[in-house]
Formats: structure tokens, C-alpha cells, sequence
């Protein structure tokens, strides 16, 4: 759920449970997750829109058994091209011909009981997105540029609290949130925190 209410100087100020930095497949993995489950976030990204183009189209079969997790691994598994055999060729020759030298499993037998699969990166986060607003309505929210994260670890210790707060900017006008949990991907001066607010490294 979300609070907003009116900050100084004309700034948006807001209340949310859960808040998302970045709309790429671990952002909109954990978001599904949690529509899932009737949770309601805040996940913006700094596109404009969703991604056009894929950049890691090889889905893992741990993927596949996430979406089947999520209840919306059917769609993958009839759109994705299913990996079967990885092949390895080398050069042959001076003229720039190749030539398959060997060819291995995609994945181990018995690993699990789903495939590997190829499909653009893009599609899967169609589906992700798709599958978060039938849940319970999620969306993205594009254009926003996080400045800052900030974690008060004595309001961290209260279950109720608000303890992370995130300043982003959209369109020149600057917005802060206060959460709950946050879930960023961010080198900052201090300590990167996951979603459960522990610290996990100086350094990414």
C-alpha cells in the first residue's frame, strides 16, 4: 500500500511498503513474486519504456522452474525455442570456413524437469509484466533516476517502520520515497542492502 502526501518546496513524498530500483528481469522477477502474493510496490526504472531489445536471450532451466513457480511457465515453454544440443565450431583453413568440432548437452540429465530455453529477453519481461498486472495490477513506473538510497538502521529494527529512504527524479522534479524494504542494485559510499536490509558489501 502507499501513502502520498505533499513535501516542501512542491516535492512528492511517498509511502510505500515495498520499493524496486530497476525494471530488469531480477527487478520484475521479485516484483511478480510479490504480486503474487497481492503485494503492492513501487518500481520504477530509468528507461522510457520496457526493453525493445533483448541482451541474454538463453533461459536456464532454474528460470523456467521460477516461472512455473510464478503459475506462467506454459507461455514460456510454447514461445521458447527449447535447447536441446550446444554445438562448438572452429576455424578450418585460410578462407574463413568453419567447422563443428563437437557438441555437448545443454544441460545435465535429471537436472530438472523443465528445459532450457532460448527466447529475447524482451518477450520474458512482456510476460513478467503482463503476469504482475493480472496478479493485482502492478506496474512500472519509467523515467525516474534514483540520487540517493539511505537506510536509518534504528527505525530498521522496528517491524512498522519506514527506515529506507529513496530520492529519485523524474522530468526535473524530484520525488522521495520512504519504504519499508528496498530492493537496489546501487554502488553507494556506504554499504549495498538487499531487500532484508542486511549489509552485503562495501563493494560491488
Amino acid at each position: 500500500m502507499a501513502y502520498t502526501s505533499g513535501g516542501t518546496n512542491g516535492e512528492a513524498h511517498e509511502k510505500v511498503d515495498v520499493f524496486i530500483c530497476g525494471s530488469g528481469s531480477a527487478g520484475l522477477s521479485a516484483a511478480t513474486w510479490l504480486a503474487r502474493y497481492g503485494v503492492r510496490c513501487k518500481i520504477v526504472d530509468s528507461r522510457s519504456g520496457p526493453l525493445d531489445w533483448g541482451t541474454a536471450d538463453g533461459i536456464q532451466t532454474r528460470t523456467t522452474e521460477i516461472f512455473e513457480s510464478f503459475g506462467i511457465e506454459d507461455e514460456l515453454l510454447r514461445e521458447g525455442f527449447h535447447n536441446l544440443e550446444v554445438a562448438f565450431y572452429n576455424p578450418v583453413g585460410k578462407e574463413g570456413a568453419i567447422e563443428r568440432t563437437r557438441s555437448v548437452e545443454a544441460s545435465y540429465q535429471g537436472l530438472s524437469h523443465l528445459p532450457r530455453l532460448i527466447l529475447s529477453q524482451a518477450r520474458v519481461h512482456d510476460m513478467l509484466l503482463g503476469a504482475m498486472k493480472r496478479f493485482n495490477g502492478q506496474d512500472v513506473d519509467y523515467g525516474y533516476r534514483v540520487q540517493s538510497v539511505k537506510v536509518d538502521e534504528e527505525k530498521a529494527k522496528d517491524l512498522y517502520a519506514y527506515p529506507v529512504t529513496v530520492v529519485t527524479e523524474k522530468d526535473g522534479r524530484k520525488e522521495t520515497f520512504e519504504a519499508k524494504f528496498a530492493l537496489v542494485h546501487l554502488l553507494i559510499s556506504t554499504r549495498l542492502y538487499n531487500i532484508f536490509l542486511e549489509p552485503l558489501s562495501d563493494f560491488v
